[in-house]
């Protein structure tokens, strides 16, 4: 169980800090949520207590692992041919895992294509969302802006695109 101030995330809404945790009648029934407030997107979530899991809620990263990571996300290679069609699958299914890794991998696969041949409107929106899931998380664990995080991403996609 969660507690009032933890830092947590939830998949494809990004790192955010539980607020509070309230007693609430919905549908006859009372039950137990946490209120959760989504780092840096005003976005606001009350997850009923019992049932939520760690493939719907987690801890964020330590800051060792989040410095891991942006050594993965500057590492990894990505597969430029890939078909549009089973890329947008693999993407949202990476995206509901909640993995920072999977996460760290769509965000620069998409990232570079943007930069590269552009983005469907579909591509755009599924990587918006990546992006801010992952730099919330980054931002956070790494007591840095969202915005601080952002440039670092790009500048990792710069050089790969050179």
């Amino acid at each position: 169980m969660f507690q009032i101030g933890d830092r947590v995330v939830y998949p494809m809404h990004g790192a955010g800090f539980v607020e509070g945790i309230m007693q609430q009648t919905i549908a006859g029934q009372q039950k137990e949520y946490y209120d959760i407030r989504i780092h840096g997107g005003g976005i606001r979530l009350k997850l009923p207590v019992s049932g939520v899991g760690s493939e719907r809620l987690r801890k964020i990263i330590s800051r060792e692992e989040a410095r891991r990571l942006l050594l993965h996300f500057n590492a990894f290679e990505i597969d430029r041919n890939a078909p549009w069609g089973k890329r947008c699958k693999e993407n949202v299914e990476r995206l509901k895992t909640g993995m920072p890794e999977e996460i760290a991998e769509v965000v620069k696969t998409l990232m570079m294509r943007d930069r590269t041949v552009g983005l469907s409107t579909g591509d755009r929106q599924v990587m918006i969302t990546a992006r801010n899931a992952l730099c919330s998380e980054l931002s956070l664990a790494l007591e840095q802006s969202v915005s601080e995080i952002l440039e670092t991403l790009q500048e990792a996609v710069d050089e790969k695109i050179g």
